[in-house]
This record gives C-alpha cells, structure tokens and sequence, in this order.
C-alpha cells in the first residue's frame, strides 16, 4: 500500500485545486463562453444538444426537490460495439485515481492507458472544446453535468455494459438516478464526501465539538490556529449554514453579504487563514486545530499524522441531523472518446466493489457510494479511524443533506463578487 504520505511532500490534490477555482475562473475564459462556443440548445451541428429545458426554453437548474432528466444527444453505443483495442486515455483530476486500479484494468483488458489531468473544471472542459486533449473518460461535478449536455460534450450511456451501478451502488443512484441526471443517462458516481469540520481531539473533546458545530472557528481559544477552504462555494455555503440558511444556492443578495461577513470576522478576529491544504497535512501535523474538511480530507489525513502520532487525534463533526453540506463526483464518457465501448468497460471496472474499494482505501480517501460500504466495516478494518465515524456517508445522509448546484450566472456573480471581497480582506 503507497498511502499520499509516501508520495512527494504536500501534492496538490484534485480537491487542492478545487480550492483554487475561483482564482481560476477570473484567470480562464468563464465557462458560459467556452460552452457557449460549442453550440446553442436547439442548435444542430458542433454543440446539437440541449439541456434540461423548462417551458420557456431556459436551462433549468436541476436540485433535489427539483431534479432534472437530461435530454438524449444521440444512442448510446451498441452493446454489441466491438471492444478496441489500443489506449484508453482518461481525464481527471491529480492525485484521485490509483494507479494500481489503471494498471489492474490495462492488464485485465490487454489495454495501455493514458492519464491526463486537469487543474479545475474550466481548464478541463476549455482543452476538450480546443482538441488539446483527447478522452475516453472524464471526471465532472455535478454541477457541471447539464452544461456538457447542452454543449453535446458528453455521450449517453449504454447502461446494459455499467451493470455494477445497480449491482454495487446506492439506489439513489440507479432508480430513479441522482438529482442532476435522472435515469443517470450520461453519469455514474465516483466519490461522495460530506463537508462539516475537522478537529484535533487533544485540543478540543468530542461532546465540546458536537456542542459548538461551526462556532469552532470563531472560539478565540483557537485564534491563530483555524483554516478555511479557499473555495467559494464551500466556504461561504457552510457559512450560510451557520447563519441558519438553509439554501446553499441561494440567491439573496442579504445572505450572501452576511455570510461575507462573518468570514471576515473569522479571519480578522481569529486570524483564521484560507489555505488549500489545511484538513490533509497541517491539522495532522498540529499546525491548526479546526479546519473547515470534506470528509475525504480528514480520512487521508492519517496518512499525514507524525510518526508515532495516534489516528485518535483526528476528530470530524457533521450535523447530528445530517443537514450539513454534501456532493459527488461523477464519471462520464465525452462525445470525443475513440475508444467509447473500452470506456464503458473501465466505467464498469471502477464500480466494482473490489476496485472501488481499493481506490478509496489504499489511495484518495473519498468514498464510493457503494451498499459494501458501511461505518463498522470501515473502522473495523482500519480504513477510517475509531474517532472518525461522522467521516463516512450514508445513503440516508444524502437523501438529507444539502447539496450545491449550479449556480445561475446572476447568483454565481453575487457569489463571485463576495468572495472578491473576502479575499481583498473586507
């Protein structure tokens, strides 16, 4: 087993430049003129596809108590599509695919694969449109599914060749299908993380945690010692949450700017820091003692901790009632692929629940959303540490939590606009 730990100090990881995209969308052409050079819904040709549609003709913006069936661009390939033979070239982000999975599946299918990655979403999709990368499989948020769609970027799926969805996966995600596409006619899962907030133990004890929630960070007891995701929509969604918002798309400008505000206060009171890898390395390592994490980040952080340092120093609080902030990753086939029929085999192959599990234990800590999967099994075997159960996602916490959609471009400009502010310091 090569934990992060053993790779070069500090890597940027694929939710390291997450943190980073906001930066990134000021620097890149903003995604709306990428797709929007693609095509036009209605449009045929380069970019034919449409997005989910309401009755005036514009996109509607899918979430839970609203979900969306994505129209079909097209068939999905033939069961009977002959298996090419040559190179799988897949797209993701640095750091979240184990190379021993890529290997095991070049093996089993006499294949050789290429690995690309991308810094955030806006390089990634901007390099497919430009043809400077060439993909059979690719790695999107959700909140950037219906927008490949509308821009025909991304193929249907053959579902009869994906049977490890429905054998090895929530329900949730096969019947009806996910929130973002229904009948999951273009996605599978990858990853799901809940986002709450990471502790160190020898600080700060659990029942404290659980009775503070997202005041930790503002404790003077800590000043000098909190970190924050230098992410928009994280930080000022959890932020939301504590002001007692329960929308974390909202568009209220009042919102918004009070949710600023208390970041602010966080930072200039609290000397709390923005940082791109404060849960995984620097809580571990005693720098900081509260961190804003995604639950992936606190499992991998283990694998960060000093040498004789205990896993019981790591604690994670998420809501008792499971209404914190919650998401997943998806794997999709672009339009562009060459190899679409391989492609489905290596979308198969990474459902399975031997290598799904390995991913996620032996190298990017994220969990797959597979029924295998339960808190016993993985404190049993050592995959998560005793002291972090609230670290591993239910099914039920994914039917209660609240998710981050797309953005329309109006909110996403109140948002952007605010998170100016923050980083320019108020």
């Amino acid at each position: 087993m090569r934990h992060p730990r053993e790779r070069s100090a500090h890597p940027m990881s694929r939710r390291d430049f997450l943190r980073r995209s906001a930066g990134a969308a000021i620097t890149l052409p903003s995604l709306s003129a990428i797709l929007a050079a693609c095509g036009r819904p209605g449009e045929s040709g380069g970019g034919g596809g449409n997005g989910a549609t309401g009755a005036t003709g514009e996109r509607v913006l899918a979430r839970p108590d609203n979900p969306v069936t994505l129209p079909m661009n097209g068939e999905p390939i033939p069961t009977d599509t002959p298996l090419e033979s040559g190179t799988l070239r897949i797209y993701n982000w640095s750091e979240y695919l184990y190379k021993k999975v890529i290997n095991a599946f070049a093996e089993q299918y006499g294949v050789e694969v290429e690995l690309t990655t991308f810094n955030n979403m806006e390089e990634g999709i901007q390099k497919m449109v430009a043809g400077q990368v060439q993909a059979d499989v690719f790695f999107p948020t959700t909140d950037y599914v219906s927008r490949l769609v509308a821009a025909d970027l991304i193929q249907p799926l053959n579902h009869e060749l994906i049977p490890n969805l429905e054998a090895n996966y929530w329900r949730t995600f096969w019947d009806p299908g996910p929130w973002y596409d229904l009948g999951w006619r273009y996605t599978v899962p990858y990853t799901i993380y809940t986002t709450g907030v990471a502790y160190r133990r020898d600080r700060i004890g659990d029942d404290e945690a659980a009775a503070a929630g997202y005041e930790m960070f503002f404790d003077p007891t800590f000043k000098g010692a909190v970190s924050y995701y230098d992410s928009y929509r994280d930080a000022i969604g959890m932020m939301l949450l504590r002001n007692g918002v329960t929308d974390p798309n909202t568009e209220d400008p009042a919102a918004i700017d009070a949710a600023k505000d208390a970041i602010l206060q966080m930072i200039n009171e609290n000397d709390a820091r923005l940082t791109i890898n404060g849960t995984y390395s620097k809580l571990p390592e005693g720098e900081f003692s509260v961190s804003q994490a995604w639950s992936g980040d606190i499992v991998g952080a283990q694998w960060y901790l000093p040498k004789g340092t205990s896993p019981d120093v790591l604690g994670y609080w998420y809501p008792e009632d499971n209404k914190g902030l919650i998401g997943n990753d998806t794997i999709t086939i672009p339009r562009i692929a060459e190899s679409p029929r391989l492609a489905h085999e290596f979308l198969n192959f990474l459902l399975d629940e031997e290598w799904g599990f390995i991913n996620f234990r032996d190298w990017n800590g994220y969990q797959p959303p597979m029924t295998s999967i339960d808190p016993e099994r993985l404190i049993a075997e050592g995959v998560v540490p005793e002291s972090l159960p609230r670290a591993v996602v239910s099914e039920e916490m994914f039917a209660e939590a609240y998710v981050q959609g797309e953005l329309s471009a109006e909110a996403d400009k109140l948002w952007l606009d605010a998170w100016a502010e923050i980083q320019a310091g108020g």
